[in-house]
């Protein structure tokens, strides 16, 4: 085991564990190590695409209300 990782078990349906061996085995790696890179390839895109959101949001050029009127807004709505 890889200093500083820590065990896993997951349990896969035989079709999908076998499509792991195939390719693990195509790329003569272990199938621990395909699993890995294939976990850091979803997180990273997934990371990519909420600071994509993000930097979109930010590209929005929406009129900002005052916080001080806003506040009041949500005091009056929730009073009423």
């Amino acid at each position: 085991m890889d200093v500083g990782t820590e065990p896993l078990e997951v349990h896969l349906p035989p079709q999908t564990l076998q499509l792991l061996r195939q390719e693990a085995e195509r790329r003569e790696i272990p199938v621990a190590e395909l699993v890995r890179e294939a976990i850091d390839l979803l997180l990273a895109q997934d990371e990519q695409v909420r600071m994509q959101a993000a930097e979109a949001l930010c590209q929005v050029e929406a009129p900002v209300a005052d916080w001080g009127q806003v506040k009041r807004e949500i005091e009056e709505a929730r009073r009423a």
